[in-house]
């Protein structure tokens, strides 16, 4: 009995100390997005949460390993949205459109819906700090190549034609980019536009852009 007890105990601790940190990675998102990463400071985050400055300590070594930490969740929640596709079972360009709406929408609401770590990421991680830029890098690798890959297997089914592959990757991953930031860290659109109205004008822009192939293509190096 006396060691389940203690065991129910160690638990509770564990999960206050999991609830501690969260609750630092929380207030971190504010203050990065209100002050920016360079205006930002360790105290403005703890006296967020109520807690000494020694307790943030406790669990991250400075705000450059929590604003590191922030921007890992971010990027996983991105890559994760768009990595659940599956473009191989697709037959015809209506039935492609209606996908790509449906992942289009999907992302789109997750980013309109983490609006403090959108901005982050685009305001602030994008021009942060040197020691960001090989997990930057990682990201846009990651998604790069995921995409490549899916207009590969697009390509193969008869749905866009030939073309090079990872520049149209790119290509997309700039305009959702630049949309996604106006939107949302600039409010360029106005208040009142719908995320589907966003997702149709980029999926148009898909669509057309792929209907002809590109003579002087020549297919990425793997």
């Amino acid at each position: 009995m006396a060691e389940s007890e203690k065991s129910s105990r160690k638990k509770s601790r564990q999960e206050r100390r999991d609830e501690r940190r969260d609750a630092l990675k929380e207030a971190a998102i504010s203050v990065f997005a209100d002050k920016g990463y360079h205006g930002a400071k360790v105290s403005d985050i703890v006296k967020s949460v109520g807690v000494a400055q020694g307790t943030f300590y406790l669990y991250f070594k400075g705000k450059d390993q929590i604003f590191g930490e922030l921007l890992d969740d971010f990027m996983q929640l991105v890559v994760e949205t768009v990595a659940n596709w599956e473009p191989a079972s697709l037959e015809t360009r209506q039935h492609l459109r209606e996908e790509l709406t449906r992942v289009g929408l999907m992302l789109t609401e997750v980013l309109i819906q983490n609006p403090a770590m959108t901005t982050i990421f685009f305001k602030e991680a994008l021009s942060s700090t040197r020691e960001f830029d090989e997990k930057l890098r990682d990201f846009y690798d990651t998604l790069g190549l995921m995409l490549t890959t899916f207009n590969r297997i697009l390509c193969e089914r008869g749905l866009i034609q030939a073309m090079n592959f990872k520049i149209l990757a790119f290509g997309t991953i700039g305009q959702v980019e630049r949309i996604i930031s106006e939107h949302v860290v600039h409010q360029s659109f106005g208040a009142d536009i719908e995320p589907l109205e966003l997702v149709e004008h980029l999926v148009e822009l898909f669509l057309s852009g792929t209907e002809q192939p590109i003579a002087s293509a020549s297919l990425p190096k793997e």
